[in-house]
Order: C-alpha cells, then structure tokens, then sequence
C-alpha cells in the first residue's frame, strides 16, 4: 500500500505501525493515546513517546492488454507518533489513579507519485494523497491496580491531493447527442484514453477537521498479565479546496466535437490549453476499528504480547467528488464541468493479528522482534493505482539503549511483504456508448499485476519522570 502520512510521506493503507513496533494494546507508554487510552492511568510517573519513521516505498502495475510499460509509482518520507501519558504526580484519587493523556498521529493515510507519467495507470493517479492527522487528549482512572478504563477525544484533520486524467470523451458524446448529432457520431471505444479527448485535473489541499474518540480498558491484576481492548470510531470527512482542470481541443478532423467544444469555451482555437478554476470537496468516511491484545511476561526480562484488530474498512466504500463555483460562463460548460460523482472504493471489512516480543538484557539493553499478518481490504474488481493493497506479512526487529534510567534510545526496521496480485475482474470501465449503470465505477479497467515493498526505519525515544518503565 502506498500512503502518505501528515508531515510528508509515509506508507500503508491503515497505519498500524503508530509508534512502530512499541505501540501495542496494552501499553502505558506515551503511545498509549492511540493504542489504549486506559494505560494513560495504569502506569506511575510521566511517560514521554516521541518516535519518527522513515519510510520509503515503491509499487508497480503492469496493465493487462496495455503497451505502455509497467507504471511505477515512488515514495519516502518521514511519520511522527508523539505522545505523553501522566498521573500529574498524584498518587491516589479515591480508590484508584488518575491519567491523563496527549497524542498525535497519522493512523490513516495513502498516496503516491507516478514516475513517469503517462503510464498504465494515470487515469486513476499521477500524483496525489489522502491524509489523516489524529491528535487527542484523553482521560484515564485506574482502580486498585487492577482495572484501568478511558477514552480519547480527537480532532481528526484531513488532506486529500490529486493531479489525474480524465477521458472528455463520453461527456463529449453524450453533448453532442442532447443537440441531436447522434446519427453523425462515428466514436468507438478505442478513442478513448487518447490525450486529444482528455482534461487533466487538479484538487489541490483540499481539507477538513472533524471528530472522533476511542475508549478503552486495561485489565492488569499482576505485573505479569495484562488484556487490553480499545475501540476507536470512525470519522466522516468533506475535505474542500482549490480544482482546476486543462482541457485541450479535440483533434480537427473531429469537426463536431472540435465545435461543440470551441462553442462551449472548453476549447481554444488557438490550440492553448483551457484552464478552469473552481471549488472541489471530496467526501468519505475512514473507519472505525477494534484493537486489543494480551500480554504474558513468563519471565522479569521477557514481555510478549498477543495482539490483534479488527478494522470496519467497509465504512470507506466511496469518494463523493463535487466540482462547483467555476469559472465558467457557458451554462452547457459548467454543467458539463461541475458535477458530483462517486469513485468506488469498495474497501471491506479487515482484520490484522501480531506477536510481539521484548527483551530486557543486563537492565540497559531492550532487543524486540514483531511478526504479524495485515489482511487486504480492497478486492480485485476495485483494485487500482491510488487503492493498492494487498495481504502482508510483516516483520520488524528493535533495539534500544536506557543511557539513564528514566530513558530509552531505540532504533528499529520494519520490512512488509506485500503479496503480489494479478487482477482479471476489475469492476472499473468506461466505454464512450454504453455507460456504467453504477457510475462510480465509470473509469478505465484496472486488470493487470499489481506488486511492491515498504520498509520503515523507526527512531524512538522513550521517558519516564517520576518512575521506573512500566510497559
């Protein structure tokens, strides 16, 4: 999957790596605002979470039937997870302790920049993102040391960012039937995808701030032993900003659609680009999840956790795109340009299970190793350039240094193998006289062999004031 996190870019559908192979369900760390808000009070002292990932991605798609070469898509950058949990120095608040929490995160993100354009795949993405930054503070209390409960409430900010191809063609047809030219129309599918029939479009930093919350408990009647579940809900967003879209002549030998064009103003004599300017939003939803885990330290030196989520992804089933206010003076232009249209998604419901283990090593030195399985959430028929997924398996390795005894230093890497998948059911396509009943699969088909990598380098610095570490 290729994705991009808030700051610049980072990789993966769903982000799963907040606070890279540190965070989990049971936590009491500074994580803790994402992954458990009932660890913000089971744990002593402050806990500071700073980590930065690099990560650097590439992708490739070899379109079935398509002469132009495979299509590569590129990308590297760097995603923060910062976070602090507290008991404000308290050490009691009736039967229990008091936590409070501070996090933020990029949990959902995807994007990618096509190397060199036009390939296979621009007619679904040349370069562009969909970004999530989810930043909360939360509220936790812990009774008897025993039963932690809490919850987070976050701001989630959105960017969503496109530059992509759009065949002109259908539309075209369609016009030119309206004002009776249907007996004179001699177009085929095989026009289609021709630049001389394509508008290229830009949605530029279009965003939106919304909400959400999660709530949690941490069960943890010994040191050893604790369960965790955390559930977080999902965030409808309107992300709106600037759209703008070129649209060059039909070819002269087209003397109807070269004159419905030129007539409309979509067209300049000149052979000049037309560039239109107008407001664009783009609507979705981002899920909800189900996160939990069970840790076991059968020794002092060895924390082991089994964890898991399950993640309503079926919730992101569409872009509502809009285009509107143009600067358009021709009302048959402007109703030609300012349209809503949904563009399938058609994610399902997934899950991801993990196992996770830490070592301590001459009380300085912490060595860890994750292994889990992040199932796909895209079938093939709405498989694309800018909605890649594909089932992982994923390893990473830790290790971290304690230089004093409220802090560590760690370093870590990640490596995700992403399954190769080959499509031959794509539901995308777009045909010039036969148009998609369900028009938000109105699009170039997608068949083909999808396959990539993303690895991640994790530097992470972990504090304690006021207490020894707790996990």
């Amino acid at each position: 999957m290729l994705l991009l996190a808030t700051l610049s870019y980072a990789a993966s559908l769903d982000n799963i790596e907040i606070g890279g192979p540190w965070g989990t369900p049971t936590t009491t760390d500074g994580s803790a605002g994402w992954w458990n808000p009932a660890g913000f009070a089971a744990a002593k002292g402050t806990r500071v979470f700073l980590e930065g990932g690099y990560i650097t991605a590439d992708f490739e798609f070899d379109r079935a039937g398509d002469d132009k070469g495979i299509d590569t898509y590129e990308l590297s950058g760097i995603a923060p997870t910062i976070g602090v949990a507290s008991d404000l120095g308290i050490d009691h608040v009736g039967p229990g302790r008091l936590g409070v929490g501070l996090i933020l995160a990029v949990p959902y993100a995807r994007g990618g920049a096509e190397t060199n354009p036009p390939g296979g795949g621009h007619f679904h993405m040349i370069d562009g993102d969909s970004r999530g930054i989810w930043a909360g503070a939360g509220l936790a209390y812990d009774i008897k040391d025993m039963l932690s409960v809490g919850g987070t409430f976050a701001v989630v900010h959105t960017q969503w960012r496109a530059e992509v191809d759009q065949d002109t063609l259908p539309d075209l047809r369609n016009a030119l039937i309206e004002n009776g030219a249907e007996d004179f129309l001699t177009y085929t599918d095989e026009d289609l995808e021709n630049p001389e029939y394509t508008a290229a479009l830009d949605f530029s930093d279009l965003s939106d701030t919304t909400y959400s919350f999660s709530a949690g408990v941490l069960i943890h009647p010994v040191d050893s032993f604790s369960v965790g579940v955390t559930y977080i809900h999902e965030a409808s967003v309107d992300n709106e900003g600037s759209f703008s879209a070129s649209f060059v002549c039909p070819p002269e030998e087209d003397t109807l659609g070269r004159f419905a064009a030129e007539d409309t103003g979509l067209c300049d004599p000149s052979g000049e680009p037309v560039i239109v300017s107008g407001t664009g939003n783009v609507a979705y939803t981002l899920p909800g999840r189900v996160q939990g885990g069970v840790m076991v330290k059968p020794v002092d030196w060895l924390r082991t956790e089994v964890m898991g989520a399950y993640v309503m992804w079926s919730a992101y089933d569409d872009f509502t795109i809009t285009v509107s206010e143009t600067d358009l003076e021709d009302e048959r232009a402007k109703e030609l340009v300012e349209q809503s249209r949904k563009w399938a998604r058609a994610n399902e419901d997934s899950f991801w299970v993990g196992l996770d283990a830490k070592a301590t090593v001459a009380e300085k030195w912490t060595f860890g190793g994750r292994y889990w399985f992040d199932r796909s959430a895209v079938p093939d028929k709405a498989l694309s350039t800018n909605n890649w997924d594909g089932d992982e398996h994923n390893i990473s390795t830790l290790v971290a240094y304690r230089p004093l005894k409220w802090m560590d230093v760690g370093l870590s890497y990640t490596h995700h193998f992403v399954e190769v998948r080959e499509v031959t059911s794509s539901g995308y396509y777009v045909s010039v006289d036969s148009p998609n009943p369900d028009d938000r699969w109105n699009y170039p088909q997608m068949n083909g062999t999808y396959e990539g990598a993303i690895d991640r380098f994790g530097l992470v610095v972990r504090g304690n004031f006021g207490d020894a570490p707790k996990e």
